[in-house]
């Protein structure tokens, strides 16, 4: 299966995460491709409407996994604009991967992929997975690897 991971990574963390999870896709016979999105200029926390250098190319991909931090307890602004400016995702399968500073999901992970699911459901998409890594976790090296195990058996 063909797969494209669209990562946007203000830190590295979301970006070393969704590395360990396209090793693991790419070590289960897939093809995967890593986008990273680019924001022109630089992203504060009220924008809405964030241009990037260039935006990926989705229709090459079977599926797809989409990957941000959390940003003020919710969807990072510019994952949220990347997604409503995305094309559509008609019958494609799609993960989501979140990463928080914070230790409990329920501090904005939780809320930051219900507004993934939402705008990749109403582009045509089927979600198929989910995982939310909290880096003050004491234990996230451990989450990391029962996360990314887990979304690389979705396809």
């Amino acid at each position: 299966m063909n797969i494209g991971m669209v990562v946007y990574s203000q830190t590295g963390n979301t970006q070393s995460v969704a590395m360990q999870l396209k090793e693991k896709l790419a070590a289960a016979g897939h093809t995967v491709s890593m986008e990273l999105l680019k924001p022109v200029g630089e992203v504060k926390p009220e924008m809405k409407d964030i241009r990037f250098e260039a935006l990926p190319n989705l229709g090459q991909y079977d599926a797809l996994v989409f990957a941000s931090p959390v940003q003020a307890f919710a969807l990072h602004p510019a994952m949220v604009s990347y997604l409503t400016q995305m094309g559509p995702l008609q019958n494609k399968q799609v993960a989501l991967l979140v990463t928080q500073a914070f230790r409990y999901a329920w501090v904005g992970g939780n809320h930051a992929v219900g507004q993934m699911s939402k705008a990749c459901k109403a582009k045509g998409a089927q979600v198929c997975g989910s995982g939310v890594v909290n880096w003050q976790n004491p234990r996230r090296e451990q989450q990391i690897v029962q996360v990314t195990d887990r979304l690389s058996r979705l396809f």
